[in-house]
């Protein structure tokens, strides 16, 4: 599970990053397209993290009731 922790952190550094580097720029110059795609990129980190999130809680209940 360690494995599948480190790979689902990768890859909310890579949409997290670019969410906070748009939304620095878009604070910066104020262009609503810049808005939008760091909306886009802080998505993708939410749909990251909940999956993440997800798939270690049902795998503590396979856990469970395999083991009941």
């Amino acid at each position: 599970m360690k494995v599948f922790y480190w790979i689902a952190f990768i890859i909310l550094l890579t949409v997290a990053i670019p969410c906070v580097v748009y939304f620095g720029a878009y604070l910066a110059s104020g262009q609503d397209r810049l808005r939008l795609i760091a909306v886009r990129f802080f998505r993708w980190s939410a749909l990251v993290v909940l999956t993440t999130f997800n798939i270690a809680i049902f795998r503590h209940i396979i856990l469970i009731l395999v083991h009941w």
